[in-house]
């Protein structure tokens, strides 16, 4: 770990003050070294020692009837810190060529916190009115002109998406106003609740079209379509081998309206299994649990899952005032539903919603933010034939407090 960032520091000091000079590669880093405060009066799901933060806990209960979940938490942190580079290059193939890596300390999974991960790895190629982008970053559904500039990391997951996959994308600007692209990506550690393996020895990658209609400074509108396909396992409980592919499909909506004064953006997403976006998702076997044929073949049914945001911000260059505001409901599925332990995300939750004030405050290269996070999480206490829920338990409140200070490079 030493060795690569001593290798990462040598490359960002070679001739990376800026884009420009003789040598035919340009490097130019970038990042930011972050130190945060997080604050919880309910225990929550959450990872990475709380940095990335969820939603409550489902309420559990001691002897007396008492909430064991009701205690506060403290945490300071600096694992989201970030180093990266940009790189730009000459032409090649007629376009212009530039490429991205970006890593931080934020781990895989918990138990690698405060490890070095790779964020962002990828090459670009622009021509006149076309873009190819070959490599690992933000899946589409993560709008970066479009997406919620919360205090608190993760751009509001589970209300929006949260992805970074391998993949292949190609956009074409139909004219100044509105492009379209497609993309076939391959999920990493941003992957589906079930196998690790599941969407790879599905032989498929997922599919996804974007259009999109005016322009990141001023009104932009977009629709996006994806599907992807799981295929879980290669053989039954009762020894028969099996190729049943699982398909999902997923839909979004996003637009963001900016003027002088504010930015204010909204977004809208509805589909099937959205678990690789670390949200509320998942699949199941198909049928009743009734003489259910567990040692057979049999289909699956996936969970479908409804997300609804809003977040609006002033423009402000020294004192920026926001505040988010998110709901998501588990719909059940379209088909009889059984659960299968590890092959859903979040399924016991019924809806959740979250409302967020934040005040930023930016001096140059420095800025310290403070984000007030009112969160309500209602559980299922029983559900009906298709996995929807029936009958809810009392809601699981938390106030999430986060204050922030980062430098910025």
């Amino acid at each position: 770990m030493s060795k690569l960032l001593l290798l990462i520091l040598i490359i960002l000091l070679w001739k990376s003050s800026a884009f420009g000079g003789e040598n035919p590669v340009q490097i130019k880093p970038y990042g930011y070294i972050s130190y945060e405060i997080i604050y919880d009066t309910y225990r929550s799901l959450d990872t990475r020692d709380g940095e990335l933060y969820l939603f409550p806990k489902k309420p559990e209960f001691d002897i007396n009837g008492n909430d064991i979940n009701k205690r506060s938490k403290l945490n300071m942190l600096s694992v989201q810190s970030r180093l990266g580079m940009d790189v730009r290059g000459p032409d090649a193939m007629g376009a212009r060529t530039s490429g991205k890596i970006e890593a931080d300390f934020f781990g895989t999974r918990q138990d690698l916190v405060r490890m070095f991960r790779l964020r962002q790895a990828f090459i670009r190629l622009n021509w006149e009115t076309t873009e190819l982008i070959l490599g690992n970053t933000f899946h589409p559904v993560f709008v970066l002109d479009c997406f919620p500039n919360t205090v608190s990391f993760a751009a509001a997951v589970p209300f929006h998406p949260l992805n970074r996959s391998a993949q292949l994308r190609l956009t074409q600007n139909l004219n100044p106003d509105i492009s379209a692209s497609v993309s076939f990506l391959m999920h990493g550690y941003h992957n589906s609740a079930g196998p690790n393996d599941q969407q790879r020895n599905s032989g498929l990658p997922e599919s996804v079209l974007q259009l999109r209609f005016g322009n990141e400074s001023d009104i932009l509108f977009g629709v996006t379509a994806g599907y992807k396909f799981l295929s879980p396992r290669d053989i039954t409980n009762g020894g028969e081998a099996t190729g049943k592919i699982v398909g999902a499909y997923n839909l979004q909506a996003f637009s963001k309206l900016e003027n002088e004064k504010v930015t204010v953006k909204l977004e809208g997403i509805y589909g099937e299994n959205l678990s690789h976006f670390i949200m509320i998702g998942g699949y199941g076997a198909r049928g009743t649990a009734d003489n259910f044929d567990w040692d057979g073949d049999y289909d699956y049914s996936n969970l479908r899952t409804l997300s609804l945001w809003t977040d609006i911000e002033s423009r402000k260059k020294v004192f920026q005032w926001g505040l988010f505001a998110g709901y998501t409901e588990n719909l059940g599925a379209k088909e009889l539903y059984i659960p299968i332990p590890g092959l859903a995300r979040y399924d016991d939750l019924y809806y959740l919603f979250r409302i967020s004030p934040r005040l930023v405050w930016y001096s140059n290269n420095l800025s310290f933010g403070a984000e007030y996070s009112f969160y309500n999480a209602v559980y299922a206490e029983e559900f009906d034939a298709y996995g929807k829920p029936s009958a809810s338990m009392d809601p699981a409140i938390n106030n999430h407090i986060i204050v922030m200070a980062r430098y910025s490079f």
